[in-house]
């Protein structure tokens, strides 16, 4: 009887022992936390985007080029891979160019006019907005917003020194399919090496001019090849036959061109998809479940 009385209160005492501990380790884990959010403001959500200035209508008429059978492909494929697809066309304002490198985009599809600058050897990504230098003077003076002639019709130009220099953020394993004539031309790298710079994984597009219909066709089997296949980045655009036509002779191109770009998949971010700081809520459920079991 006494045996039994004494194994009652070491139980007791055991199991309030415990009950103390796991009020300690809750409080510790509590407080990781709120260093940790504290310290590591919370990450973006993973997310792609697709921006469609081809299809603005601030665009001119004569420039524009809608396909909204395009876009609903493309957002269906998106999503098998997102969980969140942003679309951007008329509300793709410089403001929001300014920001994107802060907003998570790991996949931005970007349908978009561009212009050569032959003297400095630079692509321009042309904006919706039509130019008028007063409007930006510092942008403009600085070289960081130029003029795109789109066929006798003048927009505002994002240049690499605007990636570099007004664009905050940084860009964090995002690939970006510029869907641009010339977005790749031989000599013309710096808007592609500027966004490496800023972070950006993987930088896609033509190395001269094409339709916008075969532009649209190729895009959108190459993200077949990407995310129902799951091919990896050189596989993916090495299977897009070159675009030939009145216009000129295209072939997509990937920037850089290095075995870790090459050989890139791009992951499935709505399975792996966790907030920031949420494998700290999932280990502290852990704990509690572990105390929980041993305490019963």
């Amino acid at each position: 009887m006494k045996k039994n009385k004494k194994k009652e209160t070491e139980n007791i005492f055991l199991k309030r022992n415990l009950a103390y501990t796991l009020v300690i380790v809750i409080i510790v884990i509590l407080l990781i936390i709120i260093v940790f959010r504290h310290t590591y403001p919370t990450i973006p959500t993973p997310k792609a985007a697709i921006i469609d200035q081809l299809g603005s209508p601030l665009l001119e008429e004569a420039i524009r080029y809608k396909n909204q059978t395009f876009i609903t492909i493309t957002k269906r494929l998106l999503y098998k891979k997102f969980s969140i697809v942003d679309y951007y066309s008329d509300n793709a304002t410089l403001e929001e160019y300014k920001n994107l490198a802060n907003k998570g985009y790991k996949l931005i599809i970007w349908r978009t006019h561009s212009a050569l600058d032959r003297d400095q050897k630079f692509v321009a990504i042309s904006i919706s907005e039509k130019y008028k230098p007063e409007k930006y003077p510092t942008y403009v003076n600085n070289g960081q917003l130029g003029r795109c002639n789109i066929s006798g019709y003048y927009y505002f130009g994002i240049t690499p020194k605007f990636v570099k220099e007004i664009m905050s953020g940084h860009f964090e394993d995002t690939v970006i399919i510029l869907m641009s004539c010339n977005g790749l031309r031989e000599n013309y790298y710096q808007t592609a090496k500027a966004f490496k710079e800023k972070g950006v994984k993987a930088f896609i597009s033509w190395d001269d001019w094409i339709l916008p219909e075969d532009n649209d066709n190729s895009i959108e089997l190459l993200l077949r090849y990407l995310i129902i296949e799951n091919w990896t980045i050189g596989k993916a655009v090495d299977e897009i036959p070159r675009s030939d036509s009145v216009v000129g002779s295209a072939m997509l191109r990937y920037y850089p061109t290095t075995f870790e770009v090459k050989n890139y998949v791009i992951p499935n971010y709505k399975e792996a998809n966790l907030p920031s700081s949420s494998w700290l809520n999932i280990l502290v459920t852990k704990i509690i479940d572990k105390f929980k079991f041993v305490y019963n």
